[in-house]
C-alpha cells in the first residue's frame, strides 16, 4: 500500500477524468485504498464534487484505461484492462451495456484496444484491436445498442 504524505493514511485521488460533449457531464475514475490494496471506482456526475459512483473494480484485476462517452451525453463507457467495454446510462447511472472489444484469451490478454469512439448515433463502437507488446493495430468495430 502507498503510504500518505508525513505519516497520514492514504488519501483517494482522481486517477482520469472526461467531460462529456457540451460539457455538462463528467465520469471519473477514482482509486481508494481497499484492504491492503487500492481499487479503482467509476464515477459520473453533473461536477466530480457531486459525482455518483456506479461500480468498484475488482481489487489487483481490474483497471479503467480509458473512457468514452457518446456523442448525445446520454452513455458513457469504461474501457477495463483494455479489453471490456461497461457501458452506463449516465442520467439513471443503471448499467446500458457490456462488451469484450478483445478476446479474453489470458491474463493479461494478447491484444488491447484503443481509442475507443461512439457512432454519432451511439449504435457501434470503432476502436484500435492492437497487440499488448508490439505495433500493429487493426480497426475494431461492434454493434451496441
Amino acid at each position: 500500500m502507498l503510504a500518505g504524505a508525513c505519516g497520514n493514511s492514504p488519501q483517494p485521488f482522481t486517477v482520469a477524468t472526461k467531460a462529456a460533449p457540451g460539457g455538462a457531464q463528467a465520469a471519473l475514475v477514482r482509486a481508494a485504498p481497499c484492504g491492503s490494496a487500492w481499487c479503482e471506482s467509476l464515477w459520473v456526475g453533473r461536477t466530480p464534487e457531486d459525482a455518483v459512483r456506479l461500480a468498484t473494480l475488482a481489487q489487483d484485476r481490474e483497471r479503467c484505461t480509458e473512457i468514452a462517452w457518446t456523442r448525445d451525453g446520454r452513455r458513457v463507457a469504461f474501457l477495463i484492462n483494455g479489453q471490456q467495454l461497461r457501458v452506463y446510462d449516465a442520467g439513471s447511472h443503471a448499467p446500458a451495456g457490456q462488451v469484450d472489444l478483445v478476446p479474453a484469451d489470458g491474463s493479461p490478454t494478447t491484444r488491447v484496444a484503443r481509442g475507443v469512439t461512439f457512432s454519432d448515433n451511439g449504435a457501434a463502437i470503432t476502436f484500435d484491436d492492437c497487440p499488448r507488446d508490439r505495433s500493429g493495430c487493426k480497426p475494431g468495430l461492434v454493434a451496441m445498442r
